[in-house]
């Protein structure tokens, strides 16, 4: 491929490169057989050797897999953030946790109606207002998550002019005092539309987990109603289960 020869790096690095571009833009997608060695070195135009080179630094990264005998495939994305499901987390702590730096973008404060399903949710009356909360977090200025919360203003004075760019729990137990005690989860497979797609950067139709989440204070009081959206190819959450006795 004549790109790859005007390109004055050493050759196996441009073969990667090209590899990586094609697994970024579908035509190899996640579990698909990439071409045999002589194959692939005929369709790139480039020697064997550097090509297997390039499949040897891949296949370190993890980003192919090769099967002695049956063949070379692309892996699965690993997800950068992966914990127990049972601890109640903040977004901001989980992504400072693994060592990158977390950000808010696309903010959007607003107060809201409640409507009649929302009211049922978080057992208010109908047309009351709430606090609305929109916002992508970021980890290392990677889009990660696509956060929805409704805030039950009634509990506490909090403004709509507030600093939401951090960790939401911090600031209603650090300024507000509110004591979060527990959430009740709800695991939903979805798939990316246009929204998610737009505000996460990934492919319509990629995998997505929503967290459907209420949480109550030590007064058993439903303040906070959230739906967040995790990229699954960043996420991966995990269950302790035992065995009854």
């Amino acid at each position: 491929m004549e790109i790859l020869k005007q390109d004055k790096r050493p050759l196996y690095l441009k073969i990667k490169e090209h590899i990586e571009n094609l697994i970024d833009q579908d035509i190899y997608e996640a579990g698909d057989k990439l071409p045999s060695e002589t194959a692939f070195a005929k369709k790139l135009d480039v020697s064997r050797a550097s090509l297997r080179e390039a499949l040897r630094v891949l296949e370190k990264e993890g980003k192919i897999i090769k099967s002695q005998g049956v063949g070379t495939f692309v892996a699965k994305p690993i997800p950068r953030f992966k914990r127990g499901i049972e601890e109640l987390f903040s977004v901001t702590d989980t992504i400072k946790n693994e060592g990158f730096t977390p950000g808010t973008k696309d903010l959007e404060i607003k107060n809201v109606k409640v409507d009649k399903q929302l009211a049922f949710k978080m057992n208010i009356d109908q047309n009351e207002d709430i606090l609305k909360l929109q916002r992508v977090r970021t980890a290392d200025d990677k889009p990660v998550v696509f956060c929805i919360d409704y805030l039950n203003t009634n509990l506490f004075p909090i403004k709509i002019n507030e600093d939401f760019s951090n960790s939401l729990f911090d600031l209603l137990e650090n300024k507000y005092k509110l004591k979060i005690k527990y959430a009740v989860t709800e695991i939903i497979p979805v798939t990316a539309k246009k929204k998610l797609v737009e505000k996460l950067e990934v492919k319509k139709n990629a995998a997505i987990l929503l967290l459907e989440q209420m949480h109550y204070d030590e007064q058993e009081r439903l303040f906070l109603y959230s739906k967040n959206y995790f990229r699954s190819d960043q996420f991966q959450f995990k269950v302790l289960r035992s065995r009854k006795k």
